[in-house]
Order: structure tokens, then C-alpha cells, then sequence
């Protein structure tokens, strides 16, 4: 039987640290399967961890390869990485909005623009996973005028919209409420069961701790390695 491709792949990968900000990486070797949720623990209050824009081909390693479903980005013409970065959906660390658009249009745009799904049905989806956040309904305005709160949430949604192959998530919990965690963990793990690969950038222990994620994998980073935690051992991944 065929072995399966690789959702994500790091191979030997190193980054150097470009400001006080932005953390370099070192020798990282790691891959991610249809349906595995890796979590990658993170120091609280700890600079940028380059991954996540590693992972959808925004940014170059100074040494080694990203593969995305097989294809390094680097060798992608820019017409593919369009494309490739349509299968992926991701919660920013900071702002992740575009601002001349509503709030809306934002949560739309990507489905909308890399599938032939209806604008109408797209926002029958929209609507469903908010309201599973608990918030009925969505702000007619533009992301500066929401609270960040309920953006915050609204990230959860257009992160779960559609059949992604791939979902970041960095750092997805810091400003919402304590109590909606579970909601999120629930909704991942629902989309790792459909296939959906899945990066969670974190610094909260919960998601480390929590039993309902299905094919999890767990991380940390030491320094400026990734290194693989499993059965209270830990190893370089």
C-alpha cells in the first residue's frame, strides 16, 4: 500500500532570528498527516515563533525545505502557492484582518474566492459555527470597530469554514473567554475527524491536557528546537 503524502513537512529547516520580535528556528525536522492535530507548546510572553508563515510558504528558511501536500513552496510558481494556500486556514497571533472590508466579506473571502460555493451558502456556514461560538449575530462593520473579543471568535469561525487541509492556529485562546476553550477544542477535533490537518501554536496547558483532541501530537519548543514530548519523554522532532 502507498504510503500517504504528507500534509506539512519540515525538513531541516533554520531560521535566523531577523529582530528582538522574531524568534529564529534551528534544525527542524516535522511532518503532519491527514487528520493529526500537533500542538506545539510555547513559552508565555515569548517573541514570534516563524512557523506558522513557514507552514503556509510566506516565508523562505535560510536552510532546508517546507513542504505543502508534497511540493516545497519555494518551488511553486506563484500562481500554485495562490491555489495551495486556499486548502489552508489560519487564526493570526495578532491582526488578521483586512480593514477596508467588513467583517463579512472578510469570513467570505477566501472560501468564496478558492471554491465554487455560493456566497449565500458560505454564510449559512458562517452563521451555524458562530452561533456555536455564541454569538448570533455578525457585526455589520468593519473589523476596527469590533471588539476584539468577538473577533477573536470570528477568527475560530473563518478558520473552520469549508474543508480546509490545513489549519494553523496560533495562539487562538489569548483573548476569549475561559469558558468558549472547549467549544474550540470540540470544533478541531470535529475537523481533524474529516481529514483536516491541524498546527496549534499554544501556551495554554489545556489544550496540552485536553483527552477530546483525537490524533494528537504534542511539542515544545526548547530554544530554538521543536522538540517532540510523548509518555512524559521527550525527544527532537
Amino acid at each position: 500500500m502507498q504510503e500517504q503524502t504528507a500534509i506539512l513537512e519540515f525538513k531541516g529547516v533554520a531560521v535566523r532570528s531577523a529582530s528582538s520580535q522574531i524568534s529564529g528556528i534551528s534544525q527542524i525536522d516535522f511532518s503532519l498527516g491527514r487528520g493529526e492535530i500537533a500542538v506545539v507548546s510555547l513559552e508565555e510572553g515569548r517573541e514570534h515563533i516563524p512557523l506558522a508563515p513557514l507552514a503556509q510558504g510566506l516565508l523562505t528558511p535560510d536552510s532546508g525545505c517546507v513542504l505543502f501536500q508534497g511540493a516545497d513552496w519555494a518551488h511553486m510558481k506563484a500562481a500554485r502557492q495562490s491555489v495551495e494556500r486556499g486548502r489552508i486556514r489560519r487564526v493570526y497571533e495578532h491582526y488578521g484582518w483586512v480593514t477596508n472590508l467588513d467583517v463579512m466579506e472578510n469570513l467570505c473571502l477566501s472560501e468564496c474566492h478558492h471554491t465554487q460555493r455560493t456566497r449565500d451558502e458560505v454564510m449559512q456556514e458562517i452563521r451555524g459555527l458562530a452561533r456555536r461560538f455564541g454569538l448570533e449575530d455578525i457585526p455589520e462593520a468593519r473589523p476596527t470597530r469590533v471588539h476584539g473579543m468577538v473577533l477573536r471568535k470570528l477568527e475560530w469561525v473563518r478558520a473552520l469554514v469549508g474543508t480546509p487541509s490545513l489549519i494553523i492556529l496560533e495562539r487562538p485562546l489569548f483573548g476569549a473567554p475561559k469558558a468558549d476553550a472547549p467549544k474550540l477544542m470540540e470544533a478541531v477535533c470535529e475537523a481533524s475527524r474529516r481529514g483536516v490537518a491541524v498546527l496549534w501554536l499554544t501556551e495554554d496547558e489545556r489544550v496540552m491536557e485536553c483527552r477530546s483532541l483525537g490524533a494528537l501530537r504534542q511539542f515544545r519548543m526548547d530554544g530554538e528546537k521543536l522538540v517532540a514530548v510523548s509518555s512524559g519523554r521527550e525527544s527532537d522532532g
